[in-house]
């Protein structure tokens, strides 16, 4: 009985442990911290993103990007005659210093074809098309340029402007005193002409500044320190026309039996009155000739012992002083209007191969 009994307890202890097994919860199972995809049992780990670092740019960052370059200076430079040989000198010279010595800047050369008309224009291009600065060679000294001037300066394009004065108070100038080139030339001629010489005087444009203020030098030593001399005529050549000057040269050796010398308001002039008086059979040799600028031309006629003195308006000094100005300017859009004059020097037969050696280290001549 005591045996059945107990069977009967251990098989209902039995019963009740199955009950309690059925009726417990099924634990979930971890969570995997990486989703894996299954290939024949293999478990490949997804691609993780990294993190960006401070150095790069997630898609939705729009921080602006700082090493962006700045951009690069636009220099206008806008020449009086391109056709006149100082003009091209002047104009090569500062090619070769914005090359030499502002690399990075950004330029042009436009010719204004000895028009003051094509001003203006030039300067409309200049805001236009976003150029920071002018370096201006005006078409002559007479040209009014004050106002233009200002009125750019205030949209913000100031100019730097060479070979020609300027009083405006807003323009960098870079200039040769033109009375005192004369001068310095007709000095030496006051030392050199015979006695009781007879002159012509050749000038450019009527009431040009430059050529008014170079040919009243000569006149003036004339009557200061040799009034023997006596000017036989003075005549102008448009635009300081070498081809003018050809013509008014002949003209005088077919007026004038003498002609003892010439003395021009710059190279080019005088160096067609040679050519005249070569053509006319004159011994171009035992005359004298006076110029200014000099030009490689001229410099080259006085080493052959025609041209007998000029007076040196170096475009190369004149250029690099420019494209220095230009570059203070443009560090500087505020900075003070200044006026730079240069020191001319007397060019003769004595310190001739001096000048050659100037024409031939910048490349003019060959």
């Amino acid at each position: 009985m005591k045996k059945s009994l107990a069977l009967v307890l251990c098989i209902a202890l039995l019963a009740c442990c199955l009950a309690a097994c059925k009726a417990e919860p099924k634990q979930p199972a971890a969570a995997n911290p990486q989703p894996s995809t299954s290939n024949d049992d293999q478990t490949t780990p997804a691609t993780e993103e990294p993190d960006a670092t401070p150095d790069e740019t997630t898609p939705d960052d729009t921080t602006p990007d700082d090493t962006t370059p700045a951009e690069a200076p636009k220099i206008m430079f806008i020449a009086k005659n391109l056709a006149d040989p100082y003009s091209t000198w002047l104009m090569s010279m500062c090619e070769k210093y914005m090359n030499e010595n502002w690399p990075e800047a950004e330029y042009v050369v436009f010719d204004q074809q000895a028009d003051p008309a094509n001003t203006e224009s030039l300067y409309d291009q200049a805001v236009l098309e976003g150029y920071d600065l002018v370096v201006l060679q005006k078409v002559s000294g007479s040209q009014d340029t004050d106002a233009l001037l200002q009125d750019f300066a205030s949209q913000g394009v100031r100019s730097v402007v060479i070979n020609n004065e300027v009083s405006d108070g807003v323009s960098l100038n870079v200039i040769y005193p033109e009375y005192e080139m004369g001068s310095m030339v007709a000095a030496y001629a006051a030392e050199n002409l015979p006695e009781n010489a007879k002159v012509c005087i050749l000038k450019s444009t009527p009431s040009l500044f430059s050529s008014e203020e170079r040919a009243q030098a000569y006149i003036d030593m004339i009557e200061k320190d040799r009034p023997d001399v006596e000017i036989l005529d003075t005549q102008n050549c448009e635009g300081w026309s070498k081809d003018i000057a050809i013509n008014v040269m002949s003209d005088w050796c077919q007026r004038f039996d003498q002609i003892d010398a010439v003395l021009s308001a710059n190279d080019g002039m005088v160096l067609g009155a040679i050519e005249a008086a070569k053509a006319d059979g004159r011994d171009v040799q035992a005359m004298q000739f006076y110029g200014i600028d000099g030009l490689a031309d001229g410099c080259l006629s006085i080493e052959a012992g025609e041209e007998t003195g000029s007076v040196l308006q170096d475009a190369g000094e004149m250029a690099k002083t420019a494209v220095e100005l230009a570059q203070q300017l443009y560090n500087d859009p505020e900075m003070d209007a200044v006026k730079i004059e240069l020191e001319p020097v007397l060019i003769t037969a004595e310190n001739i191969s001096d000048f050659i050696e100037m024409h031939r280290s910048t490349g003019v001549i060959k």
